[in-house]
């Protein structure tokens, strides 16, 4: 029986051929070689911040010499750490030849760091609590409100409903909620808030809930619904908020 000359493949087959298979496999690796090099650059700045941290100001010679890298590639990543705000330039150490720049942290870049208010916090409350019991904590919590109250009002008075639950939003969002709002279509408001930065507490004192439910109807001048809390076991904070006269 005769063999056929040639192999011929079925019209269904995919062939690739031998360039592009290599131009894919060059692309993967560049995407590969690519992420590690982000990966690295984001871990040496993170060990800048951290040297920074712990003494104070440093010349990009010095943390060339501590991180056992180039001083062109230190100073880069220090221009990169200068521009996202999280390193400064403190003054200049002047020894013998050209004198060089000293860095420092910024107050933005401490927050980069391990802090434990909440613990500090719960702590003393819980201290105000076996001194003074409940009615103790009462206190302090109507203090607080009437305080944030104090300082906040004048930023939502004179203003139309949807701007001060605007700004509302945009404090939340500056005291750490992961916050939004949204217009209903019977005209109403309602104001979410993702994660809470005080829920540690919040979960043992439920009463701070409470507090901030008034806190934000002192601001916006309007009994409000509370729909739902973290703390109670939702995954957000809800509350209705309804529409300006």
């Amino acid at each position: 029986m005769p063999y056929a000359s040639a192999l011929t493949l079925p019209e269904s087959a995919c062939y690739t051929p031998l360039e592009d298979t290599i131009a894919k496999t060059n692309e993967t690796t560049d995407q590969y070689t690519m992420g590690i090099e982000r990966k690295e650059q984001g871990t040496t700045r993170q060990s800048i911040l951290q040297l920074l941290r712990r003494h104070g100001q440093m010349t990009a010679l010095e943390l060339s010499e501590s991180l056992c890298i180039g001083a062109v590639g230190v100073r880069q990543h220090l221009a990169t750490l200068e521009r996202d705000g999280l390193v400064e330039i403190a003054g200049l150490r002047r020894n013998v030849g050209r004198p060089s720049h000293l860095y420092m942290l910024t107050t933005e870049a401490e927050g980069r760091f391990p802090k434990r208010y909440d613990r500090i916090a719960l702590d003393l409350i819980n201290y105000m609590a076996e001194v003074g019991g409940a009615p103790a904590i009462d206190v302090l919590l109507d203090r607080r409100r009437n305080v944030m109250n104090r300082d906040l009002r004048p930023r939502l008075s004179n203003k139309n409903r949807r701007d001060q639950v605007a700004i509302l939003a945009d404090i939340l969002i500056e005291q750490g909620y992961m916050c939004e709002y949204e217009q209903l279509e019977d005209g109403s408001f309602m104001l979410t808030e993702y994660n809470c930065p005080i829920d540690c507490i919040a979960r043992r004192y439920p009463q701070i809930c409470g507090q901030e439910h008034l806190l934000y109807e002192d601001l916006i001048g309007v009994a409000i619904t509370c729909e739902g809390t973290i703390a109670q076991g939702s995954h957000c904070c809800r509350y209705h908020i309804p529409a300006g006269s």
